[in-house]
């Protein structure tokens, strides 16, 4: 397995060992390992830093690591290469789900149990009043003991959901994204009077969009309503399959394959109308989305300021009304695109070898 980035580097975030920018894949590089030491099950990144999940429960970082957002010693501002986090910081527990916020990530492990690290002025750390800055692993104190199945991290605000389909949120509320009241909400607080059993939460900056069983159309955005994310918004999701969010947009991919967006597109976000290609796979990142084709294609559009969406933009720096598209030969002639994700002006795909066909 081979992974790649392209994007913003400033902080050395996309793991290639150097931190220019870059409009064109590069190999990710390990700062201990030859390879990967098991599959990727997810990528999240952050302002400046990134974290790689494996299945096996390991936690990968690279970018800023200055004030503890990736979880490792800052002997230096940042680091180019993914370095594992090492397991005694979660108490030898195995990670089950992670987020990036701006400066700082949570993390769950398989004992149910929360961490948080970095920094965060407006209660994103989740561990208490006044409390801004972590520069070490904390373990949140925990109000509830279901099973944590879903976490999701906007700009500046988190929410998980719980195995009873309750959901708890804490951070930047200001704008409703967490309920009501209004407000910050400095440790984990239980989202109030829901109509419905969630079973998946995503987040944009100013909202949370929140949805219960599929093939029972219950949903509900929290929050702000700029970009009318809010009032554009379909009146049921009843097949939702996938779901992801942008700072102010929200994607979704039906059982069926059908692919719909609302909300901000002054950068061409919510994608080409009606697209022709049938789509297995849907990730945004800030301000750019990435989706894999059942060709095995990959295609990106959106803000491509910094060089996520590929090389070919519009004088404003996107790629608007159309989408650049991402090859599997281009990176060797026999391996496929096996995952994707994407970040703050980050793009990441994974590929592997094609096994041989039998004759």
């Amino acid at each position: 397995m081979k992974l790649y980035g392209f994007g913003s580097n400033g902080s050395g975030q996309l793991g290639i060992g150097n931190t220019e920018d870059t409009s064109l894949p590069q190999i990710c590089l390990l700062a201990d390992y030859q390879e990967w030491p098991s599959s990727i099950k997810t990528i999240k990144s952050g302002g400046n830093h990134t974290l790689v999940l494996l299945e096996s429960g390991q936690l990968f970082v690279s970018g800023c690591i200055r004030d503890g957002r990736a979880g490792l010693p800052s002997s230096t501002d940042s680091i180019t290469k993914f370095s594992e986090v090492p397991p005694s910081a979660f108490g030898s527990s195995k990670v089950k789900f992670c987020s990036a916020l701006w400066e700082a990530s949570v993390v769950v492990t398989d004992d149910n149990q929360v961490y948080t690290f970095g920094v965060g002025s407006k209660g994103e750390l989740g561990t208490g009043n006044g409390v801004k800055e972590l520069a070490n692993e904390l373990e949140i104190s925990w109000p509830d003991k279901e099973q944590i199945v879903d976490l999701s991290s906007g700009m500046g605000h988190t929410v998980v959901t719980l195995s009873n389909g309750d959901v708890y949120g804490w951070g930047n509320g200001r704008k409703g994204q967490l309920g009501a009241p209004n407000e910050i909400t400095w440790q984990p607080r239980k989202i109030q009077n829901l109509s419905f059993q969630v079973v998946r939460a995503v987040c944009g900056t100013d909202f949370t969009y929140l949805v219960g069983e599929t093939g029972l159309g219950h949903h509900a955005i929290l929050g702000s309503d700029k970009w009318k994310v809010r009032s554009s918004a379909p009146s049921s999701t009843l097949d939702w399959n996938q779901l992801t969010a942008s700072w102010g947009s929200v994607f979704t991919l039906s059982t069926s394959g059908n692919f719909h967006a609302w909300g901000r597109n002054d950068y061409g976000q919510l994608g080409p109308e009606k697209p022709q290609l049938g789509f297995t796979r849907i990730i945004a990142g800030s301000e750019h989305a990435i989706a894999m084709t059942d060709s095995g294609t990959v295609i990106v559009w959106g803000w491509g300021e910094h060089g996520n969406c590929g090389p070919r933009i519009n004088s404003q720096g996107d790629v608007k009304g159309w989408w650049n598209e991402i090859h599997a030969s281009s990176f060797g002639k026999s391996h496929k695109i096996i995952g994707i994700a994407a970040g703050y002006a980050t793009t990441f795909v994974w590929t592997e070898e094609a096994k041989d066909q039998p004759n």
